[in-house]
């Protein structure tokens, strides 16, 4: 019982330094020694010094979870050098305001992806490409904490959230999308297609075990974020949804000429909680990739040209703790409607779908894939799941652009605060004037498409 006590009140201190911003006391040379031992697969690493960088989280940026940047000084048994790691430590407190993390597994499942699936994709996709960070540590005390390699330390960067994204990166990113879900393809197909229709050496072949295709693995990727259970029975999500859409269909009601839409849109809130399962639920017969499935700027780098520091020539994803087996029309439909400029979305989106699905079969055609999609597929997928492309334009599009004047105290603990949700929700649909811009151009096109009857 006093070991149990003792837990509880290491827990209940550590919250209390990561809402002021500082490192905990738990993130000390004792927890860095073990994330390097275990990250590095070394017998003994000594520490030398633990130097926090600024740490981020919140303030529009990062919701969920308090990030803290460290850089390891070190000397590894193994090399006998002096060497240097920069890492992201990604802390997830559950409190009353986040138990909803806890009963969607977000923290189980981000380290189930990373260890026994990411891997396997970067080997089945075969041409060096990396889809996330390597992570090196997970603890569950006192607090769930994930430990990354620090992507900002090879050049990558985070693109603007309140512009959103160019032409020239939203196809860097739906390229690296392609060549995900490929790769997560094959990997869904039994283990006996693995050995017989890949073309790489037996070192290669030797990574997959015949645990790969395990319930207990896929089982962990079932749903999303609109996982059927956690929206039929958790209120609070559906009260702030259902704020977020209030809120959007009484300021439509206000456009000259959307006054009809306004009342399509007050009629899909009355029902929100079924259609959001709606949204969510898989269709029979959908073409079947692994999700990244929380889809937006601030989930995935850049990594730019070294002459060109603004073109852009890599992506790798970030959060990977909503993934799940489904349509690629909802990663794609949830992109599209959060991420991408307006004029690029009203101008080239067919051209990015077919950029993302050159990615994709090339992709497939490589690996020997038997029934690779063909781009009518892939548009029939996208059409099907438009709704999840509504979710993204009208729950997290607004809080995506919000300037980080209007967002540097948002926080899932701050947004239970009714009061505070309703006076931030109407500033997020004024904040940026690219909120309502888009508003205006992708609710009409639900609309002509027929969503909302």
């Amino acid at each position: 019982m006093k070991l149990e006590s003792d837990r509880e009140k290491e827990k209940e201190r550590a919250e209390k330094e990561r809402r002021a911003g500082d490192p905990p006391k738990y993130l000390n040379e004792e927890f860095f020694k073990a994330a390097l031992e275990d990250g590095l697969r070394d017998m003994r690493v000594d520490i030398k010094k633990i130097i926090f960088a600024e740490s981020s989280g919140g303030g529009g940026e990062n919701y969920c979870s308090k990030i803290y940047r460290a850089r390891a000084l070190y000397r590894s048994s193994k090399r006998q050098l002096d060497e240097e790691l920069a890492m992201i430590v990604k802390s997830i407190a559950i409190t009353p305001a986040t138990q909803f993390l806890e009963e969607l597994a977000v923290y189980l499942r981000e380290k189930i992806f990373y260890f026994d699936v990411l891997g396997k994709l970067e080997v089945l996709i075969g041409d060096g490409s990396k889809f996330g960070a390597k992570c090196l540590y997970t603890t569950r005390e006192p607090i769930q904490t994930i430990v990354f390699d620090d992507l900002t330390q090879y050049g990558y960067k985070l693109a603007s959230r309140q512009s959103g994204l160019n032409e020239e990166h939203c196809v860097v990113i739906l390229k690296k999308l392609g060549k995900f879900h490929a790769s997560s393809m094959l990997l869904a197909q039994k283990v006996s297609c693995l050995w017989s229709c890949l073309s790489v050496v037996p070192l290669a072949l030797s990574f997959f075990h015949p645990s790969v295709q395990e319930p207990s693995v896929r089982e962990h990727f079932t749903s999303g974020m609109l996982d059927e259970n956690y929206i039929r029975t958790n209120e609070r999500f559906i009260t702030f949804m259902a704020l977020q859409l209030r809120t959007l269909a009484n300021l439509v009601a206000k456009w000259p000429g959307y006054e009809l839409l306004s009342d399509k849109l007050h009629r899909h809130c009355d029902n929100i909680k079924e259609n959001l399962v709606t949204t969510g639920r898989s269709l029979p017969g959908e073409i079947t990739v692994l999700n990244h499935g929380d889809l937006w700027v601030n989930n995935f780098m850049y990594k730019y040209d070294d002459e060109q520091p603004t073109k852009p020539i890599d992506a790798i994803f970030v959060d990977f703790q909503n993934s799940f087996f489904g349509s690629p029309g909802c990663d794609i439909n949830f992109f599209l409607n959060s991420s991408v400029q307006l004029d690029v979305l009203i101008h080239r989106r067919e051209f990015l779908i077919q950029t993302y699905y050159g990615a994709l079969r090339e992709s497939l055609e490589r690996m020997h894939y038997e029934r690779v999609p063909s781009y009518t597929d892939i548009q029939q997928e996208i059409r099907a799941r438009e709704l999840y492309g509504f979710f993204s334009s009208y729950a997290f599009l607004p809080m995506v652009t919000m300037k980080k004047e209007d967002s540097y105290d948002i926080s899932i603990e701050a947004l239970s605060d009714p009061d505070f949700a309703k006076t931030k929700v109407q500033l997020m649909f004024s904040s940026n004037p690219r909120t309502t811009d888009t508003l205006r151009y992708a609710l009409r096109r639900f609309d002509e498409l027929g969503i909302f009857d």
